[in-house]
């Protein structure tokens, strides 16, 4: 521990009874583990008007000892942990607390309440979807996301008021950037808002809080951290989550993950095994999902995957989660189509170790556009070593593989990204149609101004939703994905711990997929009704443009020819 922080300890006793130095938490909705199951988390962007205090605090709920140090954490919160720890704090300065017991935490040595956000003023992909959900099911939306208002009871906390005269708030994270791009920091009386990694500039930054030194600015953001100088986690992580890659290359320009440039992989020796060990010895999970942004780019150096990577990480893996038993499983979350298309042998391979016995996981996969032309003006990357214009055909070849390698995709795409247009949107509905014998559920996103797409052309939600062409999207992919959840059910419900809340779940669940399905059924069909000529109109008149333009193209031509004759 740091030379100077001793006076903050009671006579070697636990800090707990005048608070820790420093107390990290986060959203209660984020920092909950919604009962084993990560998908099931996705609620939290429901409104407040679904979820009355009493429900909230039961389906939310928090794992922690009588002290209030939590024993699951977001990923991202253990890291910060992980890392103030392997620069010389202890826990009896560092906690990763319980956000309902915050009173138990801070107190007078309490100088940094840090807090990690998902989404703190609902602004995010997942509270956007959930307003169209229930606004084109005709259900009541009133007041915030969950995870917003769960935001706001952790930064208005009696706790953190009382003792606000000696701490500063801290507040970072993926969502970091809605606090900064609203101009709402000093409203919330937010100290310093925290943007990028922070293993390296992070644990600094709180050494001149610590010290009552001035920060250097309200906005703090840092560079991509060496792969060397990130430690291991201490506090299990929600979901069994294990960091593989950091990064991704690709360059979407909507994209946090571009912001820290090309794929680094952690090393298995040392680093993946050791959380894979904490998370199944201390966290009690059966299942360790090795995350990453891109995880068949393993141990790539560039965009090109590297199979024998790949495949090695999901032996040692595999064989270190085995034995602990027959029923210990390995699985991913996220990938590209494009990796898939070009190496499906590689996927065949790991799928046998993931998917082990014909068992169904989820993956994501960020689909964006069935645009071309979109693709090249924002994410030319994206379908790398594709072309731009063979993006359609390899999203649905892709997601066939995976299909007949049992994971299901949650395939995210976009609306109002920067420059679309009508025909853009067409080539999104076409693309769709071309999905509907796969497993894939088709969530329709309103685009979000992050990455270095930031402060510019935000969603407005109800504008989208009177646009016919945009509703019509909108209604089929939700009616695909909302089928296809349906039909699986058990395995969103899969990995709830308790067998009378899984049940619950899964029977409002399905009662919510019915009700909503009918009525998105009856409302497609009257929009159809209504505007079914309006795609071939614009369709007829896209194609009208494109004549001209080659039949001047040739004029122009062939007066060249002619002058030059």
């Amino acid at each position: 521990m740091k030379k100077g922080f001793y006076l903050l300890q009671v006579c070697g006793r636990s800090v707990s009874f005048g608070g820790y130095p420093i107390v990290l938490t986060g959203e209660i909705a984020t920092m909950s583990d919604t009962h084993g199951s990560s998908v099931v988390g996705f609620a939290s962007a429901i409104p407040e008007n679904y979820f009355r205090d009493w429900v909230a605090r039961r389906f939310f709920r928090v794992k922690s000892d009588k002290d209030g140090r939590v024993l699951r954490a977001p990923y991202g919160l253990a890291k910060v942990e992980a890392a103030l720890l392997a620069h010389g704090y202890t826990r009896n300065d560092v906690i990763v607390a319980d956000p309902y017991k915050l009173d138990k935490v801070i107190g007078p040595n309490t100088r940094i309440v840090g807090i990690y956000v998902m989404d703190p003023l609902g602004l995010s992909f997942g509270s956007g979807i959930l307003y169209w959900i229930l606004k084109l099911a005709d259900l009541p939306y009133r007041g915030l996301p969950y995870i917003a208002k769960s935001f706001l009871q952790v930064i208005n906390h009696p706790a953190i008021k009382r003792h606000r005269s000696h701490l500063k708030i801290v507040v970072g994270g993926p969502a970091g950037w809605q606090i900064v791009d609203t101009g709402r920091q000093d409203e919330l009386g937010i100290d310093v808002v925290y943007e990028g990694e922070f293993e390296e500039d992070g644990p600094q930054l709180f050494d001149k809080i610590m010290k009552g030194e001035p920060v250097p600015s309200r906005v703090v953001a840092h560079r991509p951290v060496p792969i060397d100088m990130v430690p291991t986690i201490v506090t299990p992580s929600i979901g069994g989550m294990v960091e593989v890659t950091r990064g991704c290359g690709r360059g979407c320009q909507f994209c946090t993950p571009t912001l820290s440039g090309m794929i680094r992989s952690f090393p298995f020796e040392g680093h993946i095994d050791r959380e894979i060990k904490l998370n199944i010895e201390v966290g009690g999970f059966k299942e360790i999902t090795l995350h990453s942004d891109e995880f068949f780019r393993y141990g790539a150096k560039g965009i090109e995957p590297n199979p024998d990577k790949v495949l090695d990480l999901t032996i040692k893996a595999y064989k270190l989660v085995k034995s602990y038993g027959d029923d210990y499983e390995i699985t991913t979350d996220f990938t590209t189509a494009a990796v898939v298309k070009y190496a499906p042998k590689m996927v065949k391979e790991v799928s046998e170790y993931m998917n082990e016995g014909g068992t169904w996981h989820f993956i994501e996969m960020g689909i964006e556009t069935g645009s071309p032309r979109l693709l090249r003006l924002l994410m030319a990357g994206k379908a790398l070593p594709y072309k731009p214009e063979q993006y359609p055909d390899v999203v649905e070849e892709a997601i066939g593989i995976l299909n007949d390698n049992y994971w299901v995709v949650v395939g995210t795409m976009i609306l109002n990204l920067p420059g679309e247009t009508d025909d853009d949107v067409i080539k999104s509905l076409e693309l769709l149609d071309r999905l509907k014998r796969l497993r894939v559920l088709t969530f329709p996103l309103p685009f979000i101004p992050m990455g270095a797409l930031r402060r510019r052309d935000f969603t407005v939600l109800d504008k989208i939703l009177d646009d016919p062409l945009r509703r019509e999207f909108i209604l089929k992919a939700l009616i695909k994905s909302f089928e296809e959840a349906k039909a699986f059910s058990d395995l969103i419900t899969r990995k709830v711990e308790n067998f009378i809340v899984k049940r619950l779940i899964k029977y409002i669940a399905v009662g919510s997929f019915n009700l909503v399905l009918k009525r998105y059924k009856e409302k497609l069909g009257s929009l159809i009704e209504q505007y079914g000529e309006f795609r071939e109109r614009i369709k007829e008149e896209v194609s009208k443009a494109v004549i001209t333009i080659k039949m001047n193209k040739d004029s122009d031509e062939q007066l060249s020819d002619d002058s030059q004759a």
